[in-house]
């Protein structure tokens, strides 16, 4: 092979496995940015992405180095916290890992009733058209992989094309001083839904696979992906802003917040165009559908694995594991249908949050501290902090204990 040749390979690999990294954080979090992030007001919400970028590009390198050390293909995010932090960090690993993926189903299937129930004007439909979803979506992943690459890939294609109409023609409708609106002191509240939007920590694994375990081609695919996310997500929320305002009228930010709507269904009753309706359709769907493929499909192999530990086997196993995967969120969501921006705040605030930031920067004090190096030990302490008060301000909202409200004294160009 020649040296181009070779060079034209490796430059493929990376941008493959970065695409994957965005399409692991690009889904359904996307839809409820604007939202959660709008009402702290455009700087503040940039400041923010900026931020908890930069949080998650460290802590996915971090487990990028314990994973290539650890030199075990077959080995998962599970196998690692273990080998690395020993069997305790299963109290944390485990119930994380299940918030975030059962946070998520529920989320995905409350937001697929919403968007649809809203955008097609059938409010009493919306159980309905949960239950279509459901089912449609539990049997790609019941299929198995070869029909859910198929079908993820043509709704990729459907979501890039869908929201790239959506900001062309979302974008004629801006306003410039709905944009000056700031609102700093709701931002630390905003600030768990921009976590999830940012999770891709999962698909480190394969990544690392998938490139030969090569630290600096991973790291850049890292790079790349998580940019492209940030990219993607900084457009969004601009458009979004600029048409919304922030409290007046029925299609505002603030009545979304409070309806736990995602931001297409608002979009679509202020601008009142059919082609926004549909574009806004398609991409929730796209996003919620490809998202709630790629979870489902995680948390089944999660759920396989750890009947196996307990010795659960076949014909019982996989008949087991699609009930436990599939009809806990189902029933949730039956119960609490209005439930989308919600779940996404706790998944990303709690489970995220330990799981991706928390334990990664324990890794990092305690292999920092057998080299005995100073300054990723400090790094180490910094990231602890910062995640530890991330999942203190979840927790205290959750309780109760803390009430950040949106700022409602709101007009142009204050």
């Amino acid at each position: 092979m020649t040296s181009t040749n070779r060079q034209t390979l490796t430059t493929s690999s990376v941008w493959s496995s970065a695409l994957l990294i965005a399409g692991a954080s690009l889904g359904a979090g996307l839809l409820a940015l604007p939202i959660q992030t709008g009402l702290a007001g455009l700087f503040p919400a940039l400041s923010g992405l900026v931020f908890i970028w930069a949080l998650m590009l460290i802590t996915g390198c971090i487990l990028v180095d314990a994973f290539i050390d650890l030199n075990r293909t077959e080995a998962g995010l599970f196998t690692l916290y273990r080998q690395e932090l020993g069997k305790w960090s299963s109290w944390l690993v485990i119930p994380s890992f299940l918030l975030i993926f059962y946070g998520i189903l529920v989320a995905y299937l409350s937001g697929s009733g919403s968007v649809l129930a809203d955008l097609l004007h059938l409010p009493r439909l919306e159980k309905l058209f949960m239950l279509l979803f459901f089912l449609c979506s539990s049997i790609v992943v019941l299929v198995g992989m070869r029909v859910i690459n198929r079908a993820n890939t043509g709704f990729m294609v459907v979501l890039v094309a869908s929201f790239t109409g959506l900001v062309i023609v979302a974008g004629k409708y801006m306003d410039g001083p709905n944009l000056l609106y700031r609102d700093w002191k709701f931002l630390p509240s905003a600030l768990p839904i921009i976590v999830t939007a940012f999770a891709y920590q999962n698909v480190i694994p394969s990544i690392c696979t998938s490139l030969n375990n090569d630290r600096v081609r991973v790291k850049k695919a890292i790079f790349f992906g998580t940019l492209l996310t940030l990219l993607i997500s900084v457009t969004w929320i601009i458009v979004v802003l600029g048409v919304l305002p922030a409290k007046d009228g029925p299609n505002s930010l603030l009545t979304a917040f409070h309806s736990n709507l995602p931001a297409t269904v608002p979009l679509d009753g202020k601008i009142h165009s059919k082609t926004i309706g549909l574009l806004g359709m398609l991409f929730s769907m796209a996003a919620l559908f490809t998202s709630y493929v790629a979870v489902g499909e995680g948390l089944r192999n999660f759920l396989a694995d750890l009947l196996a530990k307990v010795q659960v086997g076949p014909p019982n196993a996989g008949k087991l594991t699609a009930l436990l995967t599939f009809v806990p969120p189902l029933a949730v969501t039956i119960i609490y249908p209005q439930i989308f921006l919600t779940v996404l705040d706790i998944v990303g605030g709690l489970g995220v949050v330990v799981l991706f930031g928390l334990l990664p920067a324990m890794i990092l004090f305690r292999r920092a501290g057998q080299k005995k190096k100073l300054l990723p030990r400090a790094l180490a302490v910094l990231l602890c902090l910062l995640c530890s008060a991330l999942v203190a301000l979840e927790c205290s909202q959750e309780l109760g204990l803390l009430r950040v409200n949106p700022q409602t004294e709101y007009h142009h160009g204050k």
